[in-house]
């Protein structure tokens, strides 16, 4: 597969940074160009409409004629100021009068109401103010009073020029700004990295072994997460390890005494010069053989309960119990012992780890027929509840002692009752299921132990099961 390079947070933020700091530059920029151009609009537009209320001022018709005095002072500060052109006219609605610059452009609407309007003139860009007035009477013999359009204009050079004074100011002040903003953000992400470099420092310098949580209360807040998940990871591989750690005492405690036996057993075979005291050797050997791989393969079932990475699987409990019944008939019929099956007439099926459960129910039976006298009764029944299934053994044996009930399922046990790793792997087996382990003594002698597993929502219904019930 190709080798995709993840990039550091310093270059994550950059190309996050970088476009989102020169949208916000260049917003700036554009939003102070077009405040300063209203602002020298309303500036410009103030000096022409001095101008148009004093030439409206001194228009005159005593004459029968149009006649005015233009306010000479006014347009030379008007031109001084604008360090450019000024350029006037008035003229009638009928078109017989002009005075003035007889090609500046109409205003963009017909209304009375002063207006002030871009407009090019000669080649050159105006900012033009105008207004129309109604005179008091018609001149020339008109019919009725005509209006007057009054504009004056003066070039907008000084005004471009005006901008892009403000303009560069503006963009050297942004970009000034951005500059440092850049830098500050530079230096605080590498501030911000320093709990996280001395976080590595700390992972570098761990021990092989150590397991411990790490501490992250001086850690940002956003990191803590990340380092509560780690920790909750340590304790899996802690649990994990204590785990492995529980077999090799377990299996180390379980084997070293049978071992011993079988090599002392073995050593008194091979030196023994009579022939029927080497084969009752021999034969007294395979009993310890048979516990030792009874004890082995518990062993075995215990450590992958423990590692906990069991898949579950849809299994016909049914069949579980028929094939750990057929396993254990021979030695029932060994002891003259009646083992009775009791299952349901229809199947249950539930998710579970069928191994696991194989050995944890063949276990519980082994227990039941060895602890039973012979001529007893053992049953294995299968119990289906409206939430959960129950893998009930029962027997007549000796039972348990109050002491020794309230201790079920911790292992290696020695209290002469032959109930060890078979009950903790029971256990073990419920719980890796969500289920529960029952330890009960029976009215009259014996004992019942059930391995309980709850069932799907969807098959916890309340229905009737009719049993069947077999003996072997």
């Amino acid at each position: 597969m190709p080798d995709r390079r993840v990039r550091s947070l310093r270059a994550t933020l950059a190309l996050w940074m970088i476009p989102a700091s020169l949208c916000v530059f260049g917003s700036s920029i554009w939003l102070t160009q077009n405040a300063i151009a209203r602002l020298a609009d309303s500036a410009y537009d103030r000096s022409l409409s001095g101008a148009l209320r004093a030439i409206e001022a001194d228009l005159s018709v005593q004459s029968g004629g149009l006649g005015m005095e233009l306010p000479y002072a006014l347009f030379a500060n008007l031109q001084a100021a604008a360090t450019g052109t000024v350029y006037f006219r008035i003229s009638t609605d009928d078109g017989l009068v002009q005075i003035g610059d007889t090609r500046l452009p109409d205003p963009p609407s017909p209304t009375r109401a002063a207006q002030f309007f871009d407009a090019t003139y000669l080649g050159q860009s105006l900012r033009v103010g105008a207004v129309r007035k109604r005179l008091a009477v018609p001149l020339y013999g008109a019919p009725t009073p005509q209006t007057v359009l009054i504009e004056v204009a003066e070039t907008t050079a000084s005004r471009e020029a005006f901008l892009g004074r403000i303009a560069r100011l503006a963009f050297w002040r942004d970009a000034t700004a951005l500059l440092a903003a850049l830098a500050v953000l530079v230096v605080g992400v590498g501030m911000a990295l320093r709990p996280l470099l001395r976080l590595r420092d700390r992972f570098d310098r761990r021990a092989p072994g150590d397991l411990s949580p790490l501490d992250g209360s001086a850690l940002p807040a956003e990191v803590r997460p990340l380092i509560d998940s780690f920790n909750a990871l340590m304790a899996r591989h802690a649990d994990q390890a204590a785990g492995q750690k529980r077999f090799f005492d377990d299996a180390s405690h379980q084997l070293r005494t049978p071992l011993s036996v079988l090599r002392m057993q073995l050593d008194y075979a091979l030196a023994t010069p009579d022939t029927a005291e080497r084969e009752a050797t021999l034969e007294a050997m395979r009993g310890v053989v048979d516990r030792t791989a009874r004890t082995t393969g518990q062993l075995l079932a215990l450590a992958r309960v423990d590692s906990g990475a069991v898949p579950l699987t849809p299994v016909d409990l049914s069949a579980i119990l028929r094939e750990v019944a057929f396993l254990h008939l021979p030695a029932a019929r060994r002891k003259r012992i009646a083992l009775d099956l009791d299952l349901p007439d229809a199947p249950e099926t539930l998710p579970a780890a069928e191994t696991l459960l194989y050995e944890a129910v063949s276990n519980l039976l082994d227990n039941a027929v060895r602890l039973s006298p012979p001529g007893g009764e053992v049953t294995l029944r299968l119990d289906v509840r409206p939430k959960a299934a129950a893998l009930i053994v029962s027997d007549r044996g000796p039972g348990m002692t109050p002491e020794r009930l309230a201790r079920v399922g911790e292992r290696f046990l020695t209290d002469g009752e032959g109930a060890g790793i078979g009950l903790s792997l029971a256990v073990a087996v419920a719980r890796m299921h969500g289920g529960t382990f029952t330890a009960a003594n029976r009215p009259g002698g014996g004992l019942e132990v059930a391995l309980i597993l709850p069932r799907p929502p969807a098959l916890s219904k309340n229905r009737h099961m009719p049993e069947n019930e077999s003996r072997l």
